[in-house]
């Protein structure tokens, strides 16, 4: 660890008391104006450090600045931190997901961003990211690890897991709607994007990158006027919660993986639906045509009635879906 990753582990491990540089430099073990630097570094950073002279220095209880030390205290003990990789500003974090992926990094790889300055959607449509108010995190997955969780149903797992974890905060129902996207009230606040790379040799695939982007305090004046129409946030307020968060959702993402089975998780899906029972607006290339969403089934299938009394079975990446 460097110098800068010390000091803030441990303004962070004790948000709010102040430790002057003397004591900092000698828990860590280096030189005061090796401290100074990295607390300097820190505040450029955008670290809210208060710095009172004949007291030292503090993290303020108020700073919600993602961090991997910042989430460690609330790492299940089984997450490997050292496979967590947190930037300040990224492209996207499923860009970078998939570079480390193909360079052969491990199963459980993640990738999380305070900004994302290319976020994408499905079919290429932008995810807009603004800095520090959000969470943009991507997984690195390779099948064989998680031997419960059918490949194709991986964006499904993903949305069970992640509205169970912002249920739980909010105290609110996260609702899923068909097929990768969270709604509060109506609006969306978070947005799944599943990716993967089969090998052509042996049919299977070599890995997939699962991507998620929450709205947690996301001002939205911040979103472009048509994303304000559709989108809202977790929380009214900047809150000291995205640390927790994210780490909860990646505890609970490893975790259940070992226990769920498909049967349960998408039963749990079709609980959490927004979509079952309402009309829809299908979009399927050119083609467009309104229905009623029946069922879904436990391959992911997406079951709608036309007006002309048609049954179509959906499945994830065919078509796109408004609620009507």
């Amino acid at each position: 660890m460097t110098v800068k990753s010390k000091t803030l582990e441990m303004l962070e491990n004790h948000r709010g008391e102040f430790f002057s540089g003397e004591k900092l430099a000698e828990t860590i073990g280096v030189s005061r104006n090796a401290v100074w630097k990295a607390i300097k570094q820190l505040e450029s950073e955008g670290y809210p450090i208060k710095a009172v002279k004949s007291k030292g220095y503090s993290l303020e209880e108020s700073s919600d600045k993602l961090s991997l030390q910042g989430m460690k205290p609330y790492l299940d003990q089984s997450i490997d931190a050292t496979q967590i990789n947190v930037y300040d500003s990224i492209d996207s974090t499923n860009n970078r997901a998939k570079e480390l992926a193909v360079a052969g990094a491990e199963h459980g790889t993640v990738i999380i961003a305070n900004e994302q300055t290319k976020g994408r959607g499905r079919y290429g449509k932008v995810f807009e990211s603004p800095k520090d108010t959000g969470i943009y995190m991507s997984l690195i997955i390779r099948p064989d690890e998680l031997p419960n969780i059918e490949p194709s149903l991986m964006t499904a797992y993903s949305a069970v897991i992640v509205a169970d974890v912002l249920s739980h905060f909010t105290g609110e129902n996260i609702g899923i709607k068909w097929v990768n996207d969270l709604f509060l009230k109506g609006k969306k606040v978070c947005g799944i994007l599943t990716e993967a790379v089969t090998n052509l040799e042996t049919g299977k695939l070599d890995w997939i990158v699962v991507g998620i982007g929450i709205n947690v305090s996301t001002d939205s004046r911040l979103f472009s006027d048509q994303v304000q129409s559709v989108a809202t946030a977790l929380f009214d307020d900047k809150n000291v919660v995205r640390n927790h968060i994210a780490a909860e959702i990646i505890n609970q993402f490893f975790l259940q993986a070992n226990s769920m089975t498909q049967q349960k998780m998408m039963d749990i899906y079709r609980q959490k639906s927004i979509v079952i029972g309402h009309p829809v607006s299908v979009v399927s290339g050119t083609t467009n045509y309104d229905a009623i969403a029946e069922d879904i089934l436990d391959n992911g299938s997406l079951v709608v009635k036309r007006s002309d009394g048609q049954t179509r079975e959906l499945r994830f990446g065919e078509v796109s879906l408004k609620i009507r």
